[in-house]
């Protein structure tokens, strides 16, 4: 009897050191604490990334790792948002596709798609920077001599850069990022 109380012993401390690689039980990578990759989702009901113009839009990030996409416990990202033109979002539940109208910018008489910096419009959660709200403007203001028509539905692009320790580190980790297209719905028809 007492051998075998020895015995487990024994084998629970090597048990123990083997898995003193940092990894977790979901993360079948090669034990490190480094994001290969970042998924963006969306809080509510549906799922689905729509926003009405000068309402928010809650988006979470998880920094994953490995081959099972184990979720890291980090919470440091480099956040933007771009303007864009060309894509198509996710319309309903059952991920129908519609394609992104573009916010068209006339200046000296040419008149070309918009494609701007968003970011002035994602607030970082002081506490968690996994957490963010975008608020689109209720309306887009124009370039210096210029005039904007705004066709709905338009589409932002937020994406999120993982950033390793320390917490004064700010480059992101090369190819740990994701992004989410989000739809920014037309206020006289939102389920556009």
């Amino acid at each position: 009897m007492r051998r075998s109380v020895v015995l487990s012993a024994v084998l629970s401390v090597a048990a123990l050191s083997a898995c003193s690689g940092g990894g977790s039980a979901l993360n079948f990578g090669n034990g490190s604490a480094t994001p290969t990759a970042v998924i963006l989702t969306v809080q509510g009901a549906s799922n689905i990334a729509r926003v009405l113009p000068g309402a928010g839009l809650a988006i979470s990030a998880v920094g994953v790792n490995g081959s099972s996409s184990g979720a890291l416990l980090s919470n440091r990202f480099l956040w933007n948002a771009r303007l864009t033109t060309g894509q198509q979002y996710v319309t309903n539940a059952l991920g129908q596709m519609k394609p992104c109208a573009s916010v068209m910018v006339t200046t000296a008489g040419v008149t070309t798609p918009l494609t701007t910096d968003f970011s002035i419009y994602i607030a970082i959660d002081p506490t968690n920077e996994s957490n963010v709200i975008l608020f689109p403007p209720t309306i887009l203001p124009p370039p210096a001599g210029s005039t904007l028509t705004t066709n709905y539905p338009y589409c932002v692009l937020v994406t999120a850069a993982a950033i390793t320790s320390p917490l004064t580190a700010t480059t992101p980790v090369t190819g740990a990022s994701g992004s989410i297209l989000v739809e920014i719905a037309d206020p006289q028809n939102p389920l556009q």
